[in-house]
C-alpha cells in the first residue's frame, strides 16, 4: 500500500524546476531554480556562444561610429552591472543566504558574463552602423525575467541577507533598463566622415524596426506636401539592383543544365538568408496564434471560479499574458511580412536586370520588346503575389497540424470530421493547380500578343491618323483585347473553385464536427458534455484551422502562378545569344591574317585621290580597316542566304558606297559588318570595334536634342558646335523655341523626317568612331542641305574626314559614287557584282558605269562655327518629368473608386453577417444544452447548418458573378477608353508623352486590374463586413468593452488619416517609376542594333540599373508602410483584447461565461479577420491605383476632336479635288507655330509639288491637311467643304496618303492591304502586282502570310504602300516624301504607278527630289512656315534669283559639275 508523500516546502520547491510552484506563493510563481538556470544562464549562454563569432566578424570592419559620450556611458553601465552583480555572488555565497544548489554558479557565470557583454558593447559601437541587435534582444528577454525573478526573491526573503539579494536584484534590473535604452540609441548623428547615406532603415535598431519607427519621417513628408521619387529614402546596398543581378547572374552560370525551374530555385538559393530571416518570426506568430484558444479556454474557465487572492492572481498573469501574446503576434506579423517583402524586392531586382540583360545579347528576330515587357510586367507581378505568401505554405500546414491536435484534446475522435472537411478541400486545391499553370500560361501569351500589336500601334500613330486607320486599329486590339478576357475566364473558374474550397472548411467543418461530437457524447451517454468552454474552444480552434486553410488553399494557387511565370522568364533566358562572328582586333587568328592592299586605279581627273587623302590623314590606306573573305551571310542559317561569296576589303580611312537595285541587301551588309547577321560560310575581320552607325530609320531615345546627340560620350563643347554646324542644325535650334533643350518624343515623333535623319548622323559623328557606318542616311534631306551636309562630313575637309574615320555608306542613290573611294555593288542574287573605283568601274562597264557619272568637284573648307549660340540653349532647359500635379486625390483619395467596387459586390455581404451570426447562434445552443441538454439539438444544429449553407452558396454566386461576369466587362470597358483615348490624342501629345509610360497603361495597370484587383476587392470587403460584425457582436457580449468602440474607431480614423495620405502617394510612385523603366527597356531593344554597333551595352545596363532602383524605392516603401499598418493596427486588436481581459478580470461575477465566450472568441475572430483584411485592402489599395491612373488618363487627355466637328459628307467626297488654304496658321502646341498665313488654291485634277529645305513646314502643311495639326487661324476646304467641320476620322479615311516612313501594321498582307476588310481579293492582288511584288509576296505564302516573313526592303515597303493607297477610293493623293528613301529603279517604278493609277487625282509631293516635279502643273515653296513661292515650275525656274530657281540649282549643282 503506497501513502500519499508530505508536500514539498518551498525552500525544496525552489530547488526543483516545478512550473509553475504550485504550493509557493500562492501557487503563481517559477521556482527559484527554475528562474537561475532557464531564465538566467541559458539566455546568457547562448550570448556567449554567439558571441566570439560576431567579435571575429566585427574585428575585420573598420570604425564607423566615433567614440562620443554614448560608448562612455555604455561602459560604465556595464562595468556597473557587473560590479553588483559581483556583489550579487558574494552575498549568495554566505550561509544565511537562502540559496539553491546553483545560485553560487548561476552568479559567478553571470558576473563573468557582463564582462564579455562589456567588451562586444564596445566593437558593436564602434564597428556597427546600427544598434547591437544581440545585446538588445538579450536586454529585453532577461529584464522581463528578472523582473519575475525579483518578485520571487522579494516573496520569499527571509532574513537580512535575502533581503540585501532582493535589493542588489532590484539594483541589476534598474541598470540592465539603463543598458538597454542606451544601446537601444541609434548612432546616426555619430557616424565618421564617410559612412553618411544610409537610409533610416539601415541605421535603425531593433525597436525601431519592429514597431517600424523608421517610416516615420516618411509619413510626416506625405501628409504635409505632394512626395516625389526624391523625396523617398535611398535603397541600402543590400537592395541595389547590380549586387542583386550580380548574386543572381553568377548562380545562373554555374548551371550548365537547366530544369525547367533552374531559375526558381537559384533564387530561392541567391536570396535564402533573407528569405529565411522571415522563419523565425512567422514560426513565433504560428505559436502566438495558438496561445489564443488556450488563453479563451483559461478566461471561460476563471469567469466562473471563485472570488480569492489565488484566481486574482491568475486574473492579473490573463491580463499580462494577452498583452504578450497580441502584442507578440502584431510585431511578429510586421517582421516576417516585412522580410518577406524585403526577399520580394531582391528578387524582382535581380530577375528584372536579367531579363534586360538577355533581352540586349538577343539576336534581331529574338528581340521583341512588347514579350520582354510582358515579362517585366505581369510575370513580375505574378511573382511578387506568388512570393507574399510564400512562408504561408509551411506556417499555414504547421498550424493546420497544431489547430488538429488542439481540436482532438477537446472534441476527442469527432475531430476527425473537420479534419476530413479539411483534407477535401486541400485535395480539391491540390488537383486545380495541376491546371493553374497552363492555364495562366495561356492567358498570358494573350497578353503579350495584345502588348506587342499596341506598342506597334504606338510607334505608328503618325501613319495611323494620316490613313485613318483608327476605326480599323480600334477593331482589332480591342478583338484581342476580348479574346485575351474569354481566354482568362479559364484561369478564373479555378480561382472562384479554389476561393469556394477555402471557405468550406470555415464554414462547414463545426457543422460536421458539432455534430459528430453530440452524436459520439450521446452514444456514450455524455448528454452534458457541450459546454461553455468546449463550445467556444472548439469555434476558436476551427477559425483557427479554417483561416489557415483558406490562406494555404490561396497560397499555393499563387505560388503555383508564379512558378509558372518563372518558367516563362527560364524560357526566355535560355534563348540563344545573338552570336558575333565577326573577328575582333584581338581575335588570335587576325594577328596572323595578312592585310591586302586595295586595288586602287590612277585617276588624274580627279581632284584628289585616296592615296592623297591619306597623307593628309598621316596613315596607309594599306592596312584594311574590314576585309570580308568568301562571306555568306544569312538571317536563318536554314534558309536561303541573302549574300553570297563576298569578298571585300576596305581601307582605313576610306570612303566606301555599297549600291545596287532595291532589295538586293544593302542593309543586310551593313548588319552583317555590324555582326549582327549569322555568317554561314567565310570570315569577316574588323581592325578596330570603334563603330558608329546610322540606320536607315533613324532610331532616337526620349530625350532632348542635345541628349540624343551627345548620347553616351561626355560633353565637348566645341566639337559639338563642330557636329551641329556641319549636320546644318543651327538654323533649326534657331527655330525651336527651346533650341537643342527641345524634347524630340519617343522615335523623334516630334521632328520631321529630316531633322531626325540629320540628328542621328549628328551622334555618329559626336562619337568620334573609327569606323562610321550610314545606311542611306543622306536621303530624307533635301538637295541643299544633303549637299551641305554630305561635304561637310565626308568632303575633303569634313569632320570625319579630319578624325581619320573609315565611312562605309549604303545607298539608293547613285550621285555620290564620284566622291567614294571604293564602290561595291549588289546584285539582285545578293552576289558583289561590281568593286573598285568609280573611273575602274566606269571602264568595265555594267550596273555603275550606267549612270555616266565622272569626276567630283570637292568643296572648299566650311567655315568653323561659333560655338557661343550652342553653349547654352536659348532658352533653359525645363524639367522633362512632368511635374505632379498638386491633385488632392494623392493625398486624401476618391471614394468613388472604391464605391464602384462596392457596388459590384452587390449582396455579397449578407453572407458575411449570416456566417458570423453562427457565434451567437452557438451561445444559446450552449445555453440551452446546459439547461436542458440534448433537449433540442436538432432545431440548433438545424439553423446552424442553414446559415453556413446560405452564406456558402452565396459566397460562390457572388464571387462567380464578379470574377467571370463583372470584372471581364470592367476590364473590356477600361481597355476601350484606354485605347479610344489614346486614338483620339492630338499628335502634340504622343511629341510630350512618353510612349513607355503610355504602354504601361496597357500593360501593368490593365493586367492588375484583370488579375490582383478583383481578388483583392472580393477579399476585402468580405473581411471589413466581417470585422464590423464581429466588433458588434463583441460590443453586444460585452456592453463595457462597447464603451472602447469609439476610442478605437477614433484611432483606426486617425491612422488611416495619416496612412492614405502617404500611401496613395506611393502607390502612384511606384506605378509611375516603371514607366521609366519599361520606357528605356523599349527604346534599347527597339534600337538594339544601333546600341550594339555604337558598344554602348555597358553604359545602358548603368542606366537600366538606375531607372530600376529608382522604381524599387516606392515599390519597396509601399510595402514597408503596409506592414507599418498591420503592425498598428493589430495594436488596436490588442488593445480591444486587453480591455476585454481587464473587464473579465474586474468584473467577474457580472458577466456571464457566454458573453465572455462570445467576446473573445469575436476577439480571435477579429484577429485573424484584421489581418486578412489589412493584407488584402493593402492589395486593392496598391491595385486600384490603376483604374485611378486610367481614369485620370482618359480625363486629362484632351481629345483632338472638336465638338464643332460634326458635319456630314457625301459619300463619294471629295468628288473632284479642289483644294483651299485660306490664310492658314497652324500649330502642334499652343505658342509653337508650324504654319503662318498660308493661303494657296488647288484645282482637281492638279499635281502640285511641295518643297523647301528641311524644317521649312513642308510636312505641317500635309498635316494640316489631314487635320494632325491645329489651326490657330483660317481654314482649309476640300470641294467647297470646310473640312474644320468634318470629323477628322472622316477626313482621313477620304483622302489617300503616302508617308516617307512606310506603315506596316503587325499581321498578314491581306490585313495590311486592306485594314477594313473593304476588298475583294482580286482586288488586292491586282494592286500589290501594278507595283511588282507579288510573285516575291506568293513565294512566301500568298495574302495570308504575316508581313513579318516576307523581308520587304525599304524600297519594296514603299511600293507595298503606294499599292495599299490604289485601293483606297478618294481624288486627293498626297505623297510626303515617299520617294526620298528608294533607288532610282524603285523611284522610277513609282511615279509610273502614280502616272497610271492616280492620274486623275488631284497630287500633293512633298519632295527633295525636285527633278521628279518639273513636270508637274505647280510648285509651292515653303520656308519657315510660310509659302514664298508658287506656281508653274517650268516659269519659276526661268524667273532669275526666283526660291524655285535657288533650290532647284542647288540640287543640279553636282550633276552640271559632273
Amino acid at each position: 500500500m503506497t501513502g500519499s508523500s508530505p508536500p514539498l516546502s518551498c525552500q525544496q520547491v525552489d530547488n526543483t524546476l516545478h512550473i509553475p510552484a504550485l504550493s509557493c506563493r500562492g501557487g503563481f510563481d517559477f521556482s527559484l531554480l527554475f528562474e537561475e538556470l532557464i531564465l538566467g544562464i541559458l539566455p546568457l549562454g547562448i550570448v556567449l556562444i554567439i558571441a566570439p563569432f560576431r567579435l571575429y566578424h566585427l574585428f575585420w570592419r573598420q570604425a564607423k561610429v566615433v567614440a562620443s559620450w554614448l560608448l562612455w556611458a555604455k561602459i560604465t553601465a556595464w562595468l556597473a552591472l557587473g560590479i553588483v552583480q559581483l556583489v550579487l555572488a558574494v552575498y549568495w555565497a554566505r550561509p544565511a543566504a537562502t540559496r539553491t544548489q546553483a545560485s553560487i554558479a548561476a552568479n559567478a557565470i553571470i558576473t563573468v558574463g557582463f564582462f564579455i557583454l562589456c567588451l562586444l558593447s564596445c566593437a558593436e559601437h564602434l564597428r556597427s552602423t546600427t544598434p547591437s541587435f544581440l545585446l538588445n534582444i538579450y536586454l529585453l528577454f532577461t529584464l522581463l525575467f528578472d523582473i519575475a525573478k525579483t518578485r520571487t526573491l522579494w516573496l520569499r526573503s527571509s532574513g537580512q541577507t535575502d533581503e540585501t539579494i532582493a535589493i542588489l536584484t532590484s539594483v541589476t534590473v534598474g541598470i540592465k533598463f539603463l543598458l538597454l535604452i542606451l544601446e537601444a540609441v541609434e548612432k546616426r548623428h555619430i557616424l565618421r566622415k564617410g559612412q553618411s547615406g544610409y537610409p533610416p532603415e539601415a541605421t535603425a535598431g531593433i525597436f525601431n524596426r519592429s514597431f517600424f519607427l523608421w517610416l516615420n519621417p516618411l509619413f510626416r513628408s506625405g501628409f504635409s506636401k505632394i512626395l516625389d521619387v526624391e523625396d523617398l529614402f535611398d535603397l541600402d546596398k543590400h537592395l541595389s539592383s547590380r549586387r542583386l543581378y550580380s548574386t543572381l547572374e553568377t548562380l545562373w552560370d554555374k548551371v550548365p543544365k537547366k530544369n525547367p525551374n533552374t531559375l526558381l530555385f537559384i533564387s530561392l538559393k541567391a536570396f535564402k538568408w533573407p528569405l529565411l530571416s522571415a522563419v523565425p518570426p512567422r514560426a513565433c506568430l504560428a505559436a502566438l496564434n495558438f496561445c489564443q484558444p488556450l488563453l479563451l479556454h483559461r478566461s471561460l474557465a476563471f469567469a466562473t471560479e471563485p472570488v480569492n487572492n489565488h484566481t486574482n492572481s491568475i486574473g492579473y498573469g490573463l491580463i499580462g499574458a494577452y498583452i504578450l501574446v497580441y502584442i507578440g503576434m502584431g510585431v511578429t506579423m510586421g517582421q516576417y511580412q516585412h522580410m518577406t517583402y524585403r526577399t520580394i524586392t531582391m528578387v524582382r531586382g535581380g530577375v528584372v536586370s536579367m531579363i534586360y540583360n538577355k533581352a540586349s545579347r538577343l539576336g534581331i528576330k529574338d528581340a521583341d520588346p512588347a514579350a520582354s515587357l510582358t515579362l517585366m510586367s505581369a510575370d513580375i507581378e505574378r511573382i511578387v503575389q506568388g512570393w507574399q505568401t510564400i512562408h504561408d505554405i509551411w506556417g499555414n500546414a504547421a498550424e493546420i497540424a497544431l489547430a488538429i491536435y488542439l481540436l482532438e484534446r477537446e472534441l476527442g475522435v469527432a475531430c476527425v470530421v473537420p479534419v476530413g472537411v479539411a483534407l477535401v478541400a486541400l485535395i480539391g486545391c491540390l488537383i486545380t493547380l495541376s491546371f493553374v499553370v497552363a492555364r495562366q500560361a495561356v492567358w498570358l501569351e494573350a497578353i503579350e500578343r495584345r502588348i506587342s500589336s499596341t506598342a506597334s500601334m504606338l510607334s505608328s500613330m503618325k501613319g495611323i491618323k494620316m490613313l485613318g486607320l483608327k476605326s480599323a486599329i480600334m477593331k482589332s486590339l480591342h478583338g484581342l483585347r476580348l479574346e485575351e478576357l474569354e481566354i482568362s475566364k479559364k484561369f478564373r473558374r479555378l480561382l472562384v473553385w479554389n476561393m469556394a474550397l477555402g471557405w468550406t472548411t470555415r464554414i462547414f467543418a463545426p457543422i460536421f464536427a458539432l455534430g459528430a461530437f453530440y452524436g459520439i457524447m450521446h452514444s456514450r451517454g455524455k448528454d452534458s458534455a457541450f459546454d461553455m468552454s468546449t463550445a467556444y474552444t472548439s469555434l476558436s480552434l476551427f477559425a483557427l484551422l479554417a483561416d489557415p486553410l483558406l490562406s494555404l488553399v490561396m497560397a499555393l494557387m499563387t505560388f503555383v502562378g508564379s512558378i509558372g511565370s518563372f518558367s516563362r522568364i527560364q524560357e526566355f533566358l535560355e534563348k540563344d545569344d545573338h552570336v558575333d562572328c565577326r573577328l575582333k582586333p584581338l581575335h588570335a587568328s587576325y594577328e596572323s591574317f595578312e592585310p591586302k592592299a586595295m586595288v586602287l586605279v590612277d585617276d588624274s581627273d580627279a581632284t584628289e585621290t585616296a592615296s592623297d587623302r591619306s597623307i593628309h590623314r598621316g596613315k596607309s590606306v594599306y592596312h584594311d580597316a574590314l576585309t570580308v573573305k568568301n562571306a555568306t551571310f544569312a538571317w536563318n542559317v536554314e534558309k536561303e542566304p541573302v549574300l553570297k561569296g563576298l569578298t571585300i576589303s576596305i581601307a582605313r580611312g576610306s570612303f566606301t558606297m555599297i549600291v545596287g537595285p532595291s532589295g538586293c541587301g544593302k542593309s543586310t551588309l551593313l548588319k552583317a559588318i555590324l555582326g549582327e547577321v549569322p555568317c554561314v560560310n567565310g570570315e569577316i575581320r574588323l581592325s578596330s570595334d570603334s563603330i558608329a552607325f546610322c540606320d536607315q530609320i533613324p532610331w532616337h531615345m526620349n530625350a532632348t536634342i542635345r541628349e540624343s546627340i551627345v548620347a553616351m560620350s561626355s560633353f565637348d563643347k566645341e566639337w559639338y558646335a563642330s557636329v551641329v554646324h556641319a549636320c546644318g542644325l543651327v538654323q533649326d535650334f534657331e527655330q525651336l523655341p527651346r533650341g537643342d533643350e527641345t524634347v524630340i518624343g519617343s522615335k523623334g515623333i516630334a521632328l520631321s523626317g529630316g531633322q531626325s535623319q540629320r540628328i542621328a548622323l549628328a551622334r555618329a559623328v559626336y562619337a568620334r568612331k573609327d569606323i562610321v557606318i550610314l545606311d542611306d542616311a543622306f536621303s530624307g534631306l533635301d538637295a541643299a542641305t544633303e549637299d551641305y551636309v554630305f561635304h561637310s562630313l565626308v568632303g575633303i575637309h569634313g569632320l570625319l574626314r579630319k578624325i581619320n574615320s573609315t565611312i562605309i555608306v549604303a545607298s539608293s542613290s547613285a550621285k555620290r559614287l564620284p566622291y567614294a573611294d571604293q564602290i561595291v555593288v549588289l546584285d539582285k542574287m545578293g552576289y558583289a557584282s561590281e568593286q573598285g573605283s568609280l573611273k575602274a568601274l566606269n571602264a568595265a562597264g555594267g550596273y555603275v558605269s550606267s549612270f555616266g557619272l565622272g569626276s567630283p568637284e570637292w568643296k572648299s573648307e566650311i567655315d568653323k562655327p561659333s560655338v557661343t549660340d550652342l553653349a547654352q540653349p536659348k532658352i533653359l532647359r525645363p524639367n522633362r518629368t512632368e511635374a505632379i500635379k498638386e491633385d488632392p486625390r494623392r493625398q486624401s483619395g476618391d471614394l468613388s473608386i472604391y464605391l464602384y467596387y462596392i457596388r459590384s459586390i452587390g449582396w455579397l455581404p449578407t453572407r458575411l453577417v449570416l456566417t458570423d451570426m453562427t457565434g451567437i447562434w452557438v451561445k444559446w445552443w450552449a445555453i440551452s444544452n446546459e439547461e436542458d441538454p440534448n433537449g433540442r439539438t436538432g432545431y440548433y444544429l438545424g439553423i446552424y447548418a442553414m446559415l453556413g449553407a446560405v452564406g456558402m452558396l452565396s459566397l460562390i454566386i457572388g464571387c462567380w458573378e464578379m470574377v467571370i461576369n463583372m470584372v471581364p466587362k470592367s476590364g473590356e470597358s477600361f481597355h476601350r477608353k484606354l485605347l479610344a483615348t489614346v486614338l483620339n490624342a492630338p499628335m502634340s501629345f504622343f511629341a510630350a508623352t512618353d510612349s513607355g509610360s503610355i504602354l504601361n497603361r496597357f500593360s501593368q495597370d490593365l493586367q492588375l486590374i484583370d488579375m490582383e484587383l478583383p481578388v483583392a476587392a472580393i477579399n476585402t470587403f468580405a473581411t471589413l463586413i466581417l470585422c464590423l460584425a464581429q466588433m458588434i457582436l463583441m460590443g453586444i457580449a460585452s456592453r463595457y468593452a462597447a464603451i472602447s468602440f469609439p476610442l478605437v474607431i477614433l484611432a483606426v480614423y486617425s491612422i488611416q488619416k495619416v496612412y492614405l495620405r502617404t500611401s496613395r502617394q506611393l502607390r502612384f510612385l511606384d506605378l509611375e517609376a516603371k514607366a521609366p523603366l519599361y520606357s528605356h527597356f523599349s527604346d534599347c531593344l527597339n534600337g538594339l542594333v544601333t546600341l550594339r554597333a555604337f558598344g554602348w551595352q555597358p553604359a545602358l545596363e548603368d542606366k537600366n540599373f538606375q531607372l530600376l532602383d529608382y522604381s524599387q524605392r516606392p515599390f519597396y516603401l509601399l510595402y514597408a508602410i503596409q506592414r507599418w499598418l498591420t503592425l498598428t493596427l493589430d495594436m488596436v486588436v490588442a488593445a480591444i483584447a486587453v480591455i476585454l481581459i481587464v473587464l473579465v478580470v474586474t468584473l467577474r461575477g457580472t458577466i456571464s461565461a457566454g458573453d465572455v465566450g462570445v467576446a473573445l472568441l469575436n476577439v480571435i475572430l477579429f484577429s485573424q479577420s484584421i489581418k486578412l483584411l489589412v493584407t488584402f485592402w493593402t492589395n486593392l489599395e496598391t491595385h486600384i491605383g490603376s483604374i485611378v491612373r486610367i481614369r485620370s488618363f482618359t480625363e486629362t487627355v484632351s481629345s483632338e476632336n472638336l465638338p464643332t466637328e460634326k458635319d456630314d459628307v457625301p459619300p463619294n467626297w471629295p468628288w473632284g479635288g479642289d483644294i483651299e488654304f485660306k490664310s492658314v496658321s497652324a500649330e502642334y502646341r499652343p505658342s509653337e507655330p508650324v504654319l503662318g498665313d498660308v493661303s494657296l488654291t488647288i484645282k482637281s485634277g492638279e499635281k502640285v509639288g511641295i518643297c523647301g529645305r528641311t524644317g521649312s513646314g513642308k510636312t505641317s502643311l500635309i498635316m494640316s491637311l489631314f487635320r494632325m495639326v491645329e489651326l490657330s487661324s483660317g481654314s482649309i476646304h476640300i470641294d467647297g467643304v470646310d473640312i474644320t467641320k468634318i470629323p477628322r476620322q472622316e477626313i482621313r479615311s477620304r483622302i489617300n496618303g503616302v508617308s516617307q516612313s512606310p506603315l506596316l501594321i503587325k499581321g498578314s498582307i491581306r490585313r495590311n492591304m486592306d485594314p477594313n476588310g473593304s476588298y475583294a481579293e482580286k482586288a488586292i492582288i491586282e494592286a500589290i502586282k501594278s507595283v511588282g511584288l507579288y510573285t516575291k509576296i506568293q513565294e512566301k505564302g500568298g495574302l495570308d502570310t504575316d508581313i513579318s516573313e516576307v523581308f520587304l526592303s525599304q524600297g519594296q515597303q514603299q511600293l507595298f504602300c503606294l499599292a495599299r493607297a490604289i485601293l483606297r477610293p478618294g481624288k486627293v493623293l498626297v505623297l510626303d516624301e515617299a520617294t526620298s528613301n528608294v533607288d532610282a529603279k524603285t523611284d522610277e517604278i513609282m511615279q509610273r504607278v502614280i502616272r497610271e493609277k492616280f492620274c486623275t487625282h488631284t497630287i500633293l509631293a512633298v519632295a527633295h527630289k525636285l527633278e521628279t516635279i518639273l513636270d508637274y502643273d505647280k510648285v509651292v515653296v515653303l520656308d519657315a512656315g510660310r509659302v514664298v513661292e508658287s506656281g508653274d515650275p517650268c516659269t519659276l525656274l526661268s524667273t532669275e534669283g526666283s526660291y524655285f530657281s535657288r533650290l532647284y540649282a542647288s540640287s543640279m549643282a553636282l550633276a552640271e559639275e559632273q
